[in-house]
């Protein structure tokens, strides 16, 4: 049995969810060739102020900006 694990941020409203999870499950049954019950997805959500990047947290309002340090 498959099971997906997908590491995201929060912010994703039901009906993306909802959509990625199906569409997920869809690829999977299609590539594997096995019945839609046999793949299990977990979202997991992750709040902004709980991660980041380049040393600068997520839910920094200048995020995009700072977390592209090279050096």
């Amino acid at each position: 049995m498959p099971i997906i694990n997908v590491d995201c941020w929060e912010g994703f409203n039901a009906e993306q969810k909802e959509q990625w999870i199906k569409e997920l499950t869809n690829a999977t049954v299609n590539l594997f060739n096995i019945p839609p019950d046999k793949v299990l997805v977990i979202l997991r959500e992750t709040r902004l102020a709980n991660w980041g990047q380049a040393g600068v947290v997520a839910s920094d309002p200048d995020f995009l900006a700072k977390s592209r340090l090279t050096e």
